[in-house]
């Protein structure tokens, strides 16, 4: 291995190490705020409901949807659950603050640290509280598969893993690329909430939308991959085409979104100065 591999490896296990400690203070914190995380695990319940009644309400009047079962979209109501949950443990707390770290100068204190200041604003902060919601959407998963009875193979479940991740590292990207606009607006406060809309197309299967809204869901604001995909991964409708499409945007929107964030330090000025 050469020098610079080693350096390579070295960084990112420095950062892995980091990140552990950023994980351990963030239970810490909420065994002071046990009220927080009843709250939150309460809310999260009543939002899943919410997730669910008008899934109910539809398949009241037919056994089927566009090849969907009631059963398949409550499985898939439960991967929502799991990737929204995920977004607002440990994404949402660090992008929310985006404004308040370029307006109030904290960036210059994080700039100065021997750590990328990107992954440090990224996932400085982990809302624990917020996996109550990843446990209830694996529960609903769970059920939703049980009822639609899909039977699936080791293969399958690889391409959904693998499929969630890749949506994930998409819908992070555009999120964060969003967030990275605070270099030149000042104030992104507002694009957390379109964000936060924009998912909600996520609680139902791609094909309820017509084709113009699928693409837009599907490569503008990913988040097919992170939902319908791996859905009908597990239900043996989806080869590994889609994942190898997954994993090739993931790679690229990383990229891409590094490169936001290089030019937006470009144009930074200390607001502290």
């Amino acid at each position: 291995m050469s020098t610079l591999d080693r350096t390579w490896w070295h960084k990112q296990w420095r950062h892995l190490r980091l990140w552990r400690r950023f994980f351990a203070q963030a239970v810490v914190r909420e065994t002071h705020f046990r009220a927080h995380f009843l709250t939150t695990l309460l809310v999260g319940l009543v939002q899943l409901g919410l997730g669910i009644v008008p899934t109910l309400l539809l398949f009241g009047f037919t056994s089927e949807v566009h090849g969907w079962s009631r059963a398949e979209v409550i499985a898939l109501v439960g991967v929502f659950q799991i990737v929204t949950g995920l977004l607002a443990t440990f994404l949402a707390p660090n992008l929310n603050r985006m404004t308040t770290y370029l307006t109030e100068g904290e960036l210059d204190g994080v700039l100065l640290r021997p750590v990328s200041s990107q992954f440090y604003l990224t996932l400085r902060w982990i809302n624990v509280a917020e996996l109550t919601n990843v446990a209830s959407g694996i529960v609903v998963l769970v059920i939703g598969l049980v009822q639609a009875d899909i039977t699936f193979g080791a293969g399958q479940v690889v391409q959904a893993v693998v499929l969630v991740a890749c949506g994930l590292v998409l819908l992070t990207a555009v999120w964060s690329a969003m967030s990275f606009l605070a270099f030149w607006l000042q104030s992104v406060n507002p694009i957390g909430f379109v964000f936060l809309n924009l998912m909600e197309a996520g609680r139902y299967p791609l094909v309820f939308f017509p084709v113009a809204v699928r693409t837009f869901l599907t490569f503008a604001f990913p988040v097919a991959f992170a939902t319908t995909f791996p859905v009908r991964a597990l239900a043996g409708d989806l080869g590994w085409g889609p994942v190898a499409l997954g994993v090739a945007l993931a790679v690229v929107a990383q990229g891409l979104v590094r490169l936001v964030w290089r030019r937006g330090l470009l144009t930074y000025s200390s607001a502290s100065s």
